[in-house]
């Protein structure tokens, strides 16, 4: 199974001169669980579920025993990012009873999509209860992404689902109990709930109380959410749109579902407009959308007699193009160079520029210019301007 590098892990990654997250082109995507209400099918509710968010390019399903087969309705969604959890007794797992069934599935599962698969989201409550136990849980976990392995899809990830009140002291909780082992799990995702909605609880507030990115960053994992909740209230959509901003601006995250669910009304999005367009904005993508904005600023690494460097966040805005890193000398406008062009679009992300061969005590201007071609073509945006000067030599 492919493991997918993390972006902060790759942050020192270099291209003659552009650093940047390998995630780059990857943006989040967002998107829900399927709102089926008493009579009606899948397909009839998820035709409501598209015409709500503007047909979610992720959907989140689940299965309370084996998973489905690919053409099952919950399944046989081309074109979408799929979140599936199935579940099976951990012993009956290690047995083996189960080998034949998904090794057949993972075989069979498509190779012109992502799926996130999970073996029993939120397993802390069985655990806890002595339904089965951790050491159980995680060898089954460990057995079924090798049957995963066996299909050698590139386009299947194990993604492990906990509950990010587990990540809290009054859970009595540690996450790693729940954890198989890096080697074993591409994408780390967790059931996001418990605000704090009468103050609008902002979700950098709620992350630092629930610190679910800080973990699936000390995994190098990518941060998911697999359930998103937010109990009815005036605030919520203004805190939809602040947390779908934070996932996408902050934590890069891979994908975020809402959990709107028939069953649980507190969350479910029917009925209040303003929420459900508020959703619909992350989902469509407008509400990142406008004018691709670059903030430069010098270093992090000091001049040197012969070096400069500076960083530039670039926020995309829904758009694609090509950055290159520009210097020169300010009082003559001479010495001026231009690295190679680099794409970017996505999600926003920090871009580290280098420039060696200088000459010392010497003032340097630089800054990042957004490109509409990778050669040729039209300057579109440019990036402040930072002054640095060169240390004696």
């Amino acid at each position: 199974m492919k493991r997918i590098i993390a972006a902060a892990a790759a942050a020192g990654a270099v291209l003659a001169g552009l650093q940047a997250p390998a995630h780059a082109d990857t943006p989040t995507i967002f998107g829900s669980s399927v709102y089926q209400a008493p009579g009606q099918t899948f397909t009839q509710a998820l035709a409501a579920t598209d015409a709500a968010y503007g047909k979610p390019p992720a959907l989140r399903v689940f299965y309370s025993g084996a998973p489905g087969a690919w053409t099952d309705a919950k399944l046989n969604t081309p074109g979408r990012t799929t979140i599936v959890s199935f579940k099976y007794s951990p012993k009956d797992v290690l047995a083996g009873k189960h080998d034949a069934h998904l090794r057949s599935w993972f075989a069979s599962a498509p190779r012109d999509r992502d799926v996130f698969w999970c073996f029993y989201h939120e397993p802390e409550n069985e655990i806890e209860d002595g339904v089965f136990t951790a050491a159980d849980y995680r060898a089954a976990w460990r057995r079924i992404d090798g049957l995963a392995d066996e299909a050698g899809n590139a386009r299947l990830s194990a993604t492990t689902i906990l509950m990010d009140w587990t990540l809290t002291p009054a859970s009595g909780r540690r996450w790693q109990d729940y954890y198989p082992g890096s080697q074993y799990v591409d994408v780390m995702a967790w059931d996001v709930y418990g605000f704090n909605e009468a103050n609008s609880e902002t979700m950098a507030a709620h992350n630092a109380a629930r610190p679910g990115l800080e973990v699936a960053r000390s995994q190098g994992k990518p941060y998911a959410v697999a359930e998103l909740g937010v109990r009815d209230h005036a605030n919520r959509p203004a805190m939809l749109r602040d947390i779908a901003k934070w996932m996408r601006n902050t934590a890069g995250a891979r994908f975020v579902t809402y959990f709107d669910a028939y069953g649980w009304p507190e969350y479910a999005l029917d009925g209040d407009e303003a929420s459900a367009r508020s959703w619909r904005e992350a989902v469509t993508g407008t509400l990142f959308a406008g004018t691709p904005a670059m903030t430069t600023t010098a270093g992090p690494a000091a001049p040197t007699s012969t070096s400069i460097e500076w960083t530039t966040r670039v926020d995309p805005a829904g758009k694609s193009g090509w950055v290159s890193c520009a210097s020169w000398t300010p009082a003559t406008g001479g010495n001026f160079s231009e690295g190679p062009r680099r794409r970017v679009s996505g999600n926003p992300e920090t871009i580290t520029c280098t420039r060696a061969g200088l000459l010392p005590k010497t003032a340097y201007r630089a800054r990042l210019k957004w490109w509409d071609a990778e050669t040729g073509g039209t300057v579109l945006h440019t990036s402040n301007t930072v002054d640095q000067t060169t240390a004696p030599a």
